[in-house]
């Protein structure tokens, strides 16, 4: 078994916190893990991409190949068309329905259409980090509406995000619940 997860985003959305819960995760349940990260100009609202790679054998590359990636986890929706190639028609890409608006951004409807077909979940994930008290925790809410297509158990996701935030734990755990719900998975 291996499983490739593309998180794909802009900095400062909490990308890279989200990878290494998947990681610490994985961990948890004696997978091996490779991951890698680009962060680009992040601190500037750059792109940020990571690939997350687990595995119950040998992994020999970080690096995800093109057309392989089993989960696409968009935390902008813009970001989510820039790495269409490397998904495939089995792909179950998460995207986040917020985008973060810059000079020409293409119209919502334009990227959801180009997305359409495909094995996809939009998420309010804004609206649901504010259900859940902290719209800081739109990453995790992105998680959540993912983990019934990653091989990690949901307890041991939620364990990890416990062992991992440091501030509004609580608030957390429900942004995850509240992902999970927005796919409608018991």
């Amino acid at each position: 078994m291996i499983s490739d997860i593309l998180i794909v985003g802009v900095g400062g959305q909490g990308i890279i916190l989200a990878s290494d819960i998947l990681s610490n995760a994985a961990l948890r349940q004696d997978l091996n893990v490779k991951t890698t990260e680009t962060h680009g100009m992040a601190q500037r609202g750059g792109s940020v991409v990571t690939h997350v790679r687990l595995s119950n054998s040998d992994i020999y590359s970080p690096l995800i190949p093109k057309g392989n990636v089993d989960v696409l986890i968009a935390f902008e929706p813009l970001e989510a068309l820039r790495y269409l190639d490397y998904v495939s028609k089995e792909t179950f890409i998460v995207v986040n329905s917020n985008p973060i608006k810059m000079h020409d951004y293409p119209d919502m409807d334009s990227i959801l259409e180009e997305l359409g077909g495909r094995n996809a979940l939009v998420v309010d994930a804004l609206e649901l980090a504010g259900e859940a008290g902290n719209v800081l925790t739109q990453n995790i809410v992105l998680l959540g509406a993912s983990s019934s297509h990653l091989p990690l158990k949901r307890e041991i996701l939620k364990e990890t995000i416990k062992q991992m935030v440091k501030r509004a734990v609580d608030e957390n755990l429900k942004a995850f619940q509240l992902g999970v719900k927005a796919w409608n998975v018991p």
